[in-house]
């Protein structure tokens, strides 16, 4: 049998890699699938495993360009392989030697760290590589920091080998978690791609959007989010998603800019959207110690307000430019395509009806990964020939290659937070500057979540704020649910904020947009995004807490606030609204939001009904003077 080439290249050298990149393809999803079924292996060795997969597909894809650098290239392939089998060894050892290191293991150590720099950085970028270095230049040099920051004296020889071996360093918890379960529903999407699934939830999504004004940017929200749930990264989901929606949403008439940003907003929302929340779900399940059922209910409300105003918003923009009726000719109903592709929905049901009876994320996504791949061969025999099989596992080796490597860097920032207590200083500032202010203590953390996750994968953000922030939240009077969904909310609006919005730009890109206006209407869309973390902290009845009347009042008078704010964004609700009532109904929108005291919803709806009024009055006039004229 013929090796597919992954690598473009006539030399040894390519042939070997590619060689290489197919023993990695082929190992690492079967190693994964035995250790979610039937292989039981500790935490650390499960890590170093997939470290040691992940690690040498980087350094096969993003090789070093300069002469020479093959052979560099090949010395750091073999040093990884080696302290990842060392890191197991290690383990074992301790277990019968009371933990104490050699000066080889201290050597050792020292290399993982600098390894996992030079190889993770080719993923990932510049950014979490120079937040590691710095973190660690921080525990060296923070007993000459003045003030609250001074640490005790932390050597080399003992900063490396905590960061190697800890639970909370470089093969720790966040390097599992991508090891556990990201990995597995990575996987689980490309898998599902190639059965021919993604096209059809587009399809479905714009054959029962095809009779709404603007149809195509409908389709859009609500197949990005379909997948961005399944998906671990936005930026990823947009690439996905976005070549079947945008150059749909352009040609109806949307503004590329419009279209991008639509792309963009609902792709990052799926990191909020249950079942799975793009796998942040079973992070914070293993952080909080909360069951992920919990979690997944909690978030349900909170995901369906989000999407209800950028559907909505969505909706009003289409009717304010007058967007062409969709044209219904040649296009198949919403029950022919169901009853053509229902089995496509057959995975996904699988993998919520096993969360939802209680097995292990890692058996469902087991058995949502068997099932996709039975459907594939019942549905769309003819495209899951080896060749593409082969393109969905090397996809699958794409998309879990900047998380793994964002979570391994993560494990040295977390590591560094925990080994200084840094996390608890930080989150004393917090408190410090709030002075008991609860709002204020959310604001700050809303720059600090924005700030801390630009550039990183919403899992990585999200690792880094559970220890920095959400303790300052919950120390506060914040519930512990409520804590950590804000952080993971501003965490995944972080890939749409400047200045590294990598949503946005990866949009910008596919829409062939100026990415700046892009990034502000992008935004405009996000705001409810903003918004509603805020208010679930203090109205926990939106995370399903409380009793049903309560709820429901909750999220009715949530969903009336989502429609005036979408009218405020857009300037549009039957006719076209003034930059006074704008500025009027955004504040009565969040008004209806707040349902303690009760009064507020009453003075937002007042408020809203009294602009409403005005602008009808103002619109009949003006169709009036047209008429005498």
């Amino acid at each position: 049998m013929a090796i597919p080439t992954f690598i473009k290249s006539d030399s040894r050298i390519g042939s070997v890699k590619n060689l290489l990149l197919l023993l990695i393809f082929i190992g690492m999803p079967l190693y994964h699938m035995w250790t979610a079924s039937f292989g039981v292996y500790p935490s650390y060795e499960l890590s170093a495993v997939h470290w040691a997969f992940v690690g040498s597909f980087i350094i096969l894809v993003k090789p070093l360009k300069f002469k020479g650098g093959w052979l560099v290239d090949l010395v750091l392939f073999l040093l990884n392989l080696f302290i990842c089998y060392h890191q197991i060894a290690l383990q074992e050892y301790f277990v019968q030697n009371a933990g104490i290191y050699t000066k080889m293991d201290i050597y050792i150590s020292m290399a993982s760290v600098v390894l996992a720099l030079l190889i993770a950085g080719r993923m990932v970028g510049k950014i979490l590589p120079i937040i590691s270095i710095l973190f660690i230049a921080y525990a060296y040099f923070g007993r000459y920091v003045p003030g609250m920051f001074k640490t005790t004296r932390f050597s080399l020889t003992r900063i490396a080998p905590y960061l190697f071996t800890a639970y909370d360093g470089l093969f720790g918890q966040t390097l599992t978690v991508s090891a556990q379960f990201i990995y597995l529903f990575v996987l689980f999407g490309t898998l599902l791609e190639l059965t021919g699934a993604g096209e059809f939830f587009v399809d479905i999504s714009y054959s029962l959007t095809r009779r709404i004004k603007g149809g195509p940017a409908q389709a859009a929200v609500y197949s990005s989010m379909l997948m961005g749930t399944i998906n671990g990264s936005g930026a990823a989901n947009v690439v996905t998603t976005g070549t079947f929606t945008i150059p749909l949403m352009k040609k109806v008439g949307f503004r590329p800019s419009f279209a991008g940003a639509v792309e963009a907003v609902s792709s990052s929302g799926g990191q909020i959207m249950p079942p799975v929340m793009g796998a942040v779900a079973f992070l914070m399940s293993e952080i909080t110690g909360i069951s992920y059922a919990k979690i997944a209910l909690a978030a349900v409300i909170p995901a369906i307000l989000y999407y209800a105003t950028l559907s909505i918003s969505v909706l009003f923009v289409a009717k304010k430019i007058d967007v062409p009726d969709p044209q219904e000719e040649g296009m198949e109903s919403p029950l022919t395509i169901l009853r053509h592709g229902w089995l496509y929905m057959a995975p996904v049901l699988v993998l919520i009806a096993m969360l939802v009876i209680g097995y292990s994320a890692q058996r469902s996504a087991f058995f949502a990964i068997l099932s996709t791949v039975v459907i594939g061969f019942v549905k769309n025999r003819e495209n899951m020939t080896l060749s593409n099989f082969l393109k969905a596992l090397q996809n699958a080796a794409k998309g879990i290659a900047p998380i793994a490597a964002a979570c391994l860097l993560a494990g040295i920032v977390m590591g560094i937070i925990n080994l200084t207590g840094l996390g608890l200083k930080i989150s004393g500032i917090i408190e410090t500057i709030a002075n008991g202010n609860l709002l204020v203590a959310l604001l700050l953390a809303m720059f600090t979540s924005l700030l801390l996750g630009m550039g990183l994968p919403t899992s990585a953000a999200y690792m880094i704020l559970a220890v920095l922030v959400a303790p300052a939240l919950v120390n506060m009077g914040a519930s512990m649910m409520a804590a950590h969904l804000f952080i993971l909310y501003f965490g995944a609006l972080s890939t749409i904020t400047p200045p590294v919005a990598l949503s946005t730009f990866a949009a910008a890109g596919i829409a062939e947009a100026n990415v700046w206006r892009t990034g502000k209407e992008a935004m405009k869309l996000a705001s409810s995004g903003f918004v509603i973390p805020f208010i679930f902290v203090f109205n926990n009845e939106l995370l399903l807490n409380g009793s049903a009347f309560d709820i429901m009042f909750a999220f009715i008078t949530a969903l009336l606030g989502c429609i005036i704010i979408s009218a405020s964004l857009t300037g549009w609700m039957g006719t076209t609204l003034g930059w006074t009532s704008r500025l009027l109904l955004f504040p009565a929108g969040i008004m209806l939001f707040i349902v303690n005291p009760m009064y507020w919803n009453l003075v937002g709806i007042l408020v809203a009904l009294i602009v409403f009024g005005i602008e009808l009055i103002r619109k009949k006039r003006t169709q009036k003077e047209i008429l005498n004229v």
